[in-house]
C-alpha cells in the first residue's frame, strides 16, 4: 500500500507504529517492513478526523476513531480492525474525542468514561465507547474536549465550540454550562495537573481553574500535546512550538 498522503487529518504513534486517519483508506498504519497497511473499517468510507487511545492502550489495545459522517469506530487490536459503535448517537459527524483518566482501583460500578464532540453537541460513554448518550445539545459544533486529571475526584470537563464559546461540567460530564467571558471559537483544549490551556483563532490562553482565562503572547494553535516528560507542545499554522 502506498503512503496515505491524501488529506491526512490526525495521527497517533503507539511507540511501535504510526496510525493516520483521514487518508484514502480511512485509517492506515505502518508495518515492520516500512510500508503501510489499511485498517478494516467495518464498511465506513467517511474520513476519520480524530483518534483517541484508551488511557491504558498498551494493555487494552483499544483505540477510538471519530469520522466525518460515519460516527465512531472502535478497535480492540491496536487499530488493525475497527467496528462501528454508534449506539445512542444521533449525529455521525464526530469532531473530537477525549477519554477520562482511568477509574481508581476498587471503585464500583466499573466505568471507562469517554466523551465525543459532534456537530450538534456532546456525547458521553460510560463503557469505553461501546454506547453513547447525548448530554448537551449545543448551538454550535464541538471542536475540542479536555478532561481534568482529577475527573474521578470532582475535576471538570471542558468543551470548546465553534461560535458558542466554552462549556464546563462539574458533575462527571452529565450536564454542561457556558463559561462567561471565554473566547467564542475554541480550536484546542488541554487539561494539565495545574491548570488548563485553550486556543482560539488569535492566541493561546491559560487558566488555573478553567473559569478565569489569561491571554498569552503566543500564536494560536490547532492542537496541544503533552509529552511524557511533561512538556507542552502546540501545533498551528506557524509550526510546532513549546508552551512554557
Amino acid at each position: 500500500m502506498p503512503q496515505p498522503d491524501h488529506h491526512p487529518s490526525c495521527c497517533y504513534h503507539d511507540g511501535e507504529r504510526l496510525l493516520i486517519g483521514g487518508a484514502t483508506y480511512g485509517v492506515a498504519y505502518t508495518t515492520d517492513d516500512g510500508g503501510w497497511r489499511a485498517s478494516w473499517m467495518d464498511g465506513v468510507t467517511a474520513a476519520v478526523v480524530c483518534l483517541a487511545p484508551h488511557p491504558h492502550y498498551e494493555h487494552t489495545g483499544v483505540l477510538l476513531a471519530g469520522s466525518s459522517g460515519g460516527g465512531i469506530l472502535r478497535s480492540a487490536n491496536r487499530g488493525r480492525d475497527f467496528f462501528v459503535c454508534n449506539f445512542g448517537l444521533v449525529d455521525f459527524d464526530v469532531l473530537t474525542l477525549a477519554w477520562a483518566p482511568p477509574q481508581p482501583t476498587g471503585d464500583w460500578p466499573p466505568l471507562e468514561v469517554v466523551f465525543a464532540g459532534a456537530s450538534n453537541g456532546i456525547y458521553r460513554s460510560p463503557n469505553g465507547g461501546r454506547g453513547w448518550k447525548q448530554i448537551a445539545d449545543l448551538s454550535a459544533p464541538v471542536l475540542s474536549l479536555a478532561v481534568s486529571p482529577a475527573f474521578h475526584y470532582g475535576g471538570p470537563v471542558l468543551a470548546g465550540t465553534e461560535g458558542a464559546g466554552l462549556w464546563r461540567s462539574d458533575d462527571g460530564g452529565y450536564t454542561f454550562r457556558p463559561i462567561p467571558d471565554a473566547p467564542e471559537v475554541i480550536n484546542a483544549l488541554l487539561a494539565l495537573p495545574d491548570g488548563w490551556l485553550l486556543s482560539d483563532a488569535e492566541r493561546i490562553w491559560r487558566s488555573p481553574d478553567g473559569n478565569r482565562w489569561t491571554p498569552l503572547d503566543l500564536p494560536p494553535a490547532l492542537t496541544f500535546l503533552r509529552t511524557r516528560q511533561g512538556a507542552v507542545l502546540a501545533g498551528g499554522m506557524e509550526g510546532v512550538f513549546q508552551v512554557e
